[in-house]
């Protein structure tokens, strides 16, 4: 699914002494089957952007397409579409809510209405694709699984939805670093798998390095930035002016050019972790790990 948000505005509070602008005339475009990272410091717009897309909010002028539905501040996305958009809150454990792990994933099926032997099938389905056996954990309470067992449950229930569209806010925060590489890889090869069109809010710029293919940097409301990561990555003094880092390995590559002669420097196309350690490998021929 193609998204445009054409002249995007949003207001908080309109007509009152808390009045704020947090979206700033936002126009771009997200082709379909893009892996989207949405960058930015707290307070930079990130999750009012992506609230637009699901009908949590609506836009105070402009407006959305997402491919033939148009969302203004007066039409707002059709009720029926919104299984098309599946969205992933910061610690979407907080989600859950009913006594089995089956229930909870299959409310959303459920909600629309779905023939039962679909709605058994699409949480089994889901369940499988974040890694966790139906059989096994369907009959458990999910509030006695682990943190990052209730993540996945929580996922899986927006999965069951089938959408078109996944927008995840966070959803590795306060995860340990296994985990949260656990959980992101499963949802990049989730977004391989089933073509959807991907969009990570994350603080993290090594995770929008390793998965995304297009990355917006927000601030003060609008897009500062946007364009494939190794693009991005190479306005490293607008980032840090934007309080932002680049990756460890953009500033790795940046540092080893500093001392190499200029026709041994490494390629700053090198930003994601597993391609600068095969390029390193392949320079100093260490052959690969078994």
């Amino acid at each position: 699914m193609q998204i445009t948000f054409d002249q995007v505005s949003h207001m908080y509070g309109k007509g009152t002494p808390f009045e704020r602008l947090a979206l700033k005339e936002i126009s771009l475009t997200i082709p379909s089957g893009s892996f989207v990272g949405i960058i930015g410091q707290t307070g930079s717009g990130k999750s009012t952007l992506i609230q637009h897309l699901n009908g949590l909010l609506a836009p105070t002028s402009g407006r959305i397409l997402l491919d033939d539905v148009v969302i203004t501040p007066s039409q707002r996305l059709p009720h029926t579409r919104r299984r098309d958009i599946g969205l992933v809150f910061q610690y979407p454990e907080h989600q859950l809510f009913e006594e089995t792990v089956a229930k909870d994933v299959s409310f959303g099926p459920l909600n629309f209405d779905l023939p039962a032997e679909m709605v058994e099938s699409r949480t089994r389905e889901s369940l499988e694709i974040v890694g966790l056996d139906y059989d096994l954990i369907k009959d458990r309470s999910p509030f006695q699984l682990s943190g990052g067992q209730m993540r996945r449950v929580a996922i899986a229930g927006v999965l069951a939805m089938q959408p078109k569209v996944l927008v995840l806010d966070e959803p590795t925060a306060g995860l340990d670093p296994a985990g949260r590489k656990a959980i992101l890889e499963g949802i990049h090869r989730i977004h391989r798998e089933q073509r959807l069109t991907t969009l990570l809010v994350t603080h993290s710029m090594e995770e929008a390095a390793r998965y995304a293919d297009y990355l917006l940097v927000m601030s003060d409301g609008q897009v500062a930035l946007q364009g494939a990561p190794g693009e991005v990555f190479m306005q490293a003094e607008l980032l840090k002016q934007l309080s932002l880092d680049v990756p460890e390995t953009v500033a790795m590559v940046s540092r080893l050019n500093e001392r190499l002669p200029d026709d041994q420097h490494l390629p700053t196309s090198l930003f994601r972790e597993d391609d600068l350690i095969d390029h390193l490998r392949k320079r100093l021929s260490v052959p690969k790990e078994r």
